[in-house]
């Protein structure tokens, strides 16, 4: 079968009339043949509808060898241009281009002329653009990122579609048909005086039977000016500056999602515009290149800007010319008694119906919020933390105990105070000194104990611990830590074994904290602040229609920047006075104490330990851990909601799951399930099975939960209908935009 590219384009006259519908046959930079006028004629002319006028695209350079033929009845071309397909065929005839790309000639060979041949003429940028959209339909060069993943590029911001533009070669004559719409480029790069272009930069060595093409359509026409091709591998290739006569050469960019690459090969190598090219992008113009043609953006297009975090979110990197292998199937996970961390039982006794815990409070002098914060003068004196503390001061306190170092916190202070007593009252005597207070330039002899209420970096405590490298001659070190809430298990692990880290011969240093919990994941507070400022937003647009209860979650995220919030962590149980409560028992949890005295913060924190446990605990095995891999997404299963129906654990649930693990988006039958379980909870509002619907409204309002797009507006349908009194769900859901 011969090569041919075809594709139809729309040409019209003037704004009143009637399109002419054109179909196109492109041969390339070779002559035409019997083979190819038969095969488009006979074969592939059927498969357009009622087109008016076939023709076909050749160089110009041909036009006389053409005419011949056709003046010579008895030639293989005569010949096949006198056959009909069984349908008939409108009229026909041929587009000669030039040495610039432009169709300079039309010549019919049958059929009614009807003032085509000057449409034709006029229509170059019509037939390139007809014809790349030809290319990019039937080639996919669009290629999706897996749900709850991003594509890395190094050339532009992280988004969840990559242009692989490469796709656009998979026949020789595609790569002919982007070499004829270059040969205007050429000539436009030639403009203002400048010389023709003699090299051929390449972003991307798939792209070189591009570059091939050129030259042999230039070679065609007698008129040859590209003699070299290059390579510079995209972004990595202008790491070390311009490149060797990189100005006055052309450049040719395979695909760039904004022309971020175009417009660095212009800053680095200081090219004019008129030298660049970009094959692919979503933008119709730059001012750094030509686009020769811009792809439509998808509706579910998404991308990161540089400022925005992509926590929670899983990146596809992109390395030189190559990035993925196809991604594993979407696995749901359902949350067990297998999930669980070590030491829950305990430690969810110690801090429940306490008042230890806030969240979302911002960090003095700081834009920061944290995600968990305790109350350190609560969490020193609760009975609990007190046995703890006498019985590590009784294991682990050395009998050269010389120092104690503290926090420079009022609960820091009282544990460094308790320590001092404990240790007088065995025989020993200690200086007490405080962090900020610890010179130095004294050098000592004997071991330290360092406590603090709280921690999460560690910050503090690995500032003493360099200090003491200089000073302490001889002896070890305790670090006692009331509750270590670090940012993720590998980070807290990296700090114990940095403070215990002794000078090579030394007996290892200890670290011991009460509480520790990995619960302070800056994705994890992502939800509090989307939904502060989406009621912020209903609150300016529409104060006179808000309700009381609405004002009140607004006042109480206006106290939590110093407060944090406590009661108000999540929304008000919608059937009885305050917020939600456990009805009986705590699936996590057996013993006979009351657990209803639990506050959405301990049920809050004890949900986020256990589905940090889930993601990165190396004691789960990989087939039942929560965290995605590296193109693999793990969702959490929407029985786990059927399952664990109070209200206060489905709230828990939302707020600790990150964004990945809620999105069905990509998956019917699982949105299907999920809108169920939604819809049930929202239609019980007002009673005990609806007690978290404003959570869920929530969640769905900052796309914190996403649906397939038909099952996602069949429930927000349905939400309306069941809530149709209930002004506030219906403002937070449908008054605003998605911030994801």
């Amino acid at each position: 079968m011969p090569d041919l590219f075809d594709f139809e384009v729309t040409l019209t006259p003037s704004p009143a009339a009637e399109p002419a519908h054109v179909v196109v046959f492109f041969i390339g930079p070779e002559r035409i043949t019997d083979a190819h006028i038969t095969e488009a004629l006979q074969n592939r002319l059927n498969d357009y509808i009622l087109p008016d006028h076939v023709t076909f695209l050749v160089p110009d350079c041909h036009r006389a060898w053409i005419k011949e033929q056709c003046a010579d009845k008895s030639s293989a071309v005569a010949i096949a241009l006198e056959r009909r397909s069984n349908g008939g065929t409108p009229s026909y005839g041929f587009s000669f281009f030039n040495e610039h790309g432009e169709i300079s000639k039309y010549v019919k060979v049958a059929g009614a002329d009807k003032g085509i041949g000057k449409l034709i003429t006029r229509a170059t940028e019509n037939f390139v653009q007809a014809g790349m959209r030809k290319l990019v339909k039937c080639t996919a060069v669009l290629t999706k990122a897996p749900a709850g993943f991003l594509f890395s590029k190094p050339s532009s911001r992280a988004s969840n579609y990559f242009i692989r533009a490469e796709n656009l070669l998979t026949e020789m004559l595609h790569s002919h048909f982007l070499a004829f719409c270059c040969l205007k480029v050429i000539k436009d790069a030639s403009g203002d005086g400048m010389r023709e272009p003699e090299t051929i930069y390449l972003d991307t060595m798939a792209f070189l039977p591009v570059a091939l093409s050129i030259q042999l359509f230039q070679t065609k026409f007698g008129n040859q000016t590209i003699f070299s091709i290059k390579s510079f591998h995209s972004h990595d290739g202008l790491n070390d500056g311009s490149l060797v006569d990189a100005a006055a050469s052309l450049c040719l960019i395979s695909a760039s999602t904004n022309c971020g690459l175009a417009k660095e090969w212009v800053k680095v190598n200081g090219a004019p515009p008129t030298r660049v090219a970009t094959f692919l992008s979503f933008i119709k113009q730059s001012d750094s290149c030509t686009v020769l043609h811009a792809i439509e953006k998808p509706e579910d297009f998404e991308s990161v800007t540089e400022s925005e975090s992509t926590d929670g979110r899983k990146l596809i990197r992109i390395h030189g010319e190559r990035f993925i292998a196809q991604h594993t199937e979407t696995r749901v996970l359902n949350i067990g008694m297998g999930h669980l961390p070590e030491g829950l039982q305990t430690k969810f006794f110690s801090f429940m119906g306490k008042g230890l815990f806030t969240c979302f409070s911002q960090i003095p002098e700081r834009e920061r919020y944290r995600t968990v914060q305790v109350d350190k003068d609560k969490l020193v004196r609760t009975g609990d933390f007190e046995k703890w503390f006498k019985k590590m001061l009784l294991e682990e306190s050395p009998a050269s105990t010389s120092l104690i170092i503290h926090d420079n916190d009022g609960a820091s202070k009282k544990m460094a105070m308790d320590a001092l007593a404990f240790l007088e009252a065995k025989g020993l005597k200690c200086e007490v000194v405080s962090a900020s207070a610890f010179d130095p330039k004294t050098r000592f002899n004997g071991s330290v104990i360092i406590v603090a209420a709280a921690a999460e970096r560690g910050t503090l405590l690995l500032s003493i611990s360099r200090r003491l490298r200089s000073t302490q001659e001889s002896g070890t070190r305790v670090y006692l830590v009331g509750a270590l809430l670090g940012r993720s298990y590998e980070l807290m692990a990296e700090l114990a074994s940095n403070l215990t880290q002794p000078p090579k011969g030394s007996r290892k240093y200890v670290f011991k904290p009460f509480i520790e919990i990995p619960a302070s994941s800056l994705a994890c507070n992502n939800h509090w602040h989307q939904e502060h400022k989406l009621l912020s937003r209903l609150l300016t647009f529409e104060e006179a229609d808000v309700s009381d209860v609405m004002k009140a979650r607004i006042q109480a995220f206006d106290k939590s920047t110093t407060e944090g919030l406590s009661n108000d962590a999540f929304w008000p149980s919608s059937y009885q006075p305050g917020q939600m409560k456990l009805t009986k028992g705590f699936a996590f949890v057996s013993g006979d104490s009351d657990v209803t005295v639990a506050a959405c913060t301990d049920i809050f924190l004890t949900i986020l330990w256990i589905l940090q446990n889930a993601r990165e605990s190396a004691k789960i095995d990989q087939s039942k851990r929560l965290e995605s891999g590296e193109l693999q997404q793990v969702l959490l299963s929407p029985e786990i909601f059927s399952r664990y129906d109070d209200g206060i654990i489905q709230g828990a649930f939302l707020r600790a799951a990150l964004p990945t693990e809620l999105d069905y988006s990509a998956h019917e039958t699982h949105s299907a399930s999920m809108a169920d379980i939604i819809l049930r909870v929202v239609r019980g509002h007002g009673f005990e099975r609806g007690d978290a619907s404003m959570e869920f409204i929530t969640a769905l309002a900052i796309g914190k939960i996403r649906l397939h797009k038909e099952v996602g507006e069949k429930l927000r349908n349905n939400i309306k209908i069941a809530l149709k009194d209930h002004t506030d769900a219906i403002k937070i859901l449908f008054g605003e935009e998605s911030p994801f």
